[in-house]
């Protein structure tokens, strides 16, 4: 009888230790992963694009910092919704690009837009433009602070101007950056040879 309790008394702590490992382990992976992402911000080089600090807001209206962006390779230019020639062409030029690739393989880059218009382009206004313009869930589009548009637009070398009337005198240029943000390829020009942009883009996937 006592051999008997003692293989039951052993079963149980065994199973128990068992659970209790296990529970550990999720436990440990979970802020495993949690650490993943804040080193991979951590460790961005000096020359990412992401080392810009400023607070930004997506389309959908959240907040975001450049740095979130980290991880995936991004498709990056500046435009303004209320462009009527060159903007809808330059987002027409990446909307060509994008079809070059798979469904599967859109889901391991994006495309941003920064809107160079502080003061019209607010989130709301760049919800509607992405609606009108058929762009779904790989493309974000950002609003930010006048200071905050010419610090990035000066890092990326884009340069603009206010006219008069509000609209913008601007350059036409589309960046690929790496997963660190890093800029790897550039491309000045509108309806422009897009097999470069797209075996840039390939180099990172």
């Amino acid at each position: 009888m006592k051999n008997i309790l003692f293989i039951m008394l052993t079963g149980f702590l065994i199973a128990g230790c068992n659970e209790k490992k296990e529970e550990v382990k999720q436990c440990c992976n979970t802020k495993n992963e949690q650490k993943v992402t804040k080193d991979l911000i951590d460790q961005l080089p000096g020359t990412s694009v992401y080392q810009l600090d400023g607070d930004w807001t997506s389309h959908k209206g959240k907040p975001l910092k450049l740095n979130q962006l980290t991880g995936k390779p991004v498709v990056l230019t500046m435009i303004f919704t209320h462009c009527e020639y060159a903007c809808p062409m330059m987002v027409n030029d990446l909307k060509m690009i994008e079809q070059e690739f798979s469904s599967q393989e859109r889901n391991e880059f994006n495309f941003v837009l920064v809107s160079f218009d502080y003061v019209r382009d607010k989130p709301e206004r760049l919800e509607s433009y992405a609606v009108s313009q058929g762009l779904d869930d790989n493309w974000i589009l950002l609003h930010g602070g006048e200071s905050q548009v010419k610090e990035l637009s000066v890092t990326l070398n884009i340069s603009y101007e206010m006219l008069e009337n509000g609209s913008f005198s601007h350059t036409n240029r589309k960046l690929v950056l790496d997963k660190q943000g890093r800029i790897v390829y550039s491309q000045n020009g509108l309806q422009t040879n897009r097999e470069p942009v797209v075996e840039a883009i390939r180099s990172l996937l």
